[in-house]
């Protein structure tokens, strides 16, 4: 994990403003290992996995991810792509909501800045 792409947490507050930082360090002391904490999950039952567009599902504030059956193709034809896409979702286990709920970043934003910062 670069500097550049720990920007992140910072970049981002969660529905109640609060920087995902601060949830980040409450659970562990980086990234890398926050990440080790999340499960991905089969998210074949899910609803929104059953969208054929749709590749992971995380709700906001909720540790624990659905990889649905596109993310294997994403993973597969462009791995920098399904990288930003596993960030995306860990941002919102710390709390990052989406538009459109007040105060949040569309889902395309928040790709973009992770994008932005992590290639």
């Amino acid at each position: 994990e670069s500097q550049e792409c720990r920007k992140v947490f910072t970049d981002f507050v969660d529905t109640t403003g609060r920087p995902l930082q601060q949830t980040l360090e409450e659970w562990t002391p980086s990234p890398a290992e926050y990440i080790g904490l999340v499960p991905f999950v089969d998210g074949s039952r899910d609803t929104l996995c059953r969208r054929s567009n749709v590749a992971l599902v995380a709700q906001p504030g909720v540790r624990r991810v659905f990889v649905c059956k596109a993310f294997a193709e994403v993973a597969l034809r462009q791995p920098a792509v399904a990288e930003a896409m596993v960030i995306h979702e860990i941002l919102h286990t710390l709390g990052l909501g989406e538009a459109p709920m007040p105060g949040q970043p569309t889902s395309l934003k928040i790709t973009q800045r992770v994008e932005a910062l992590c290639r």
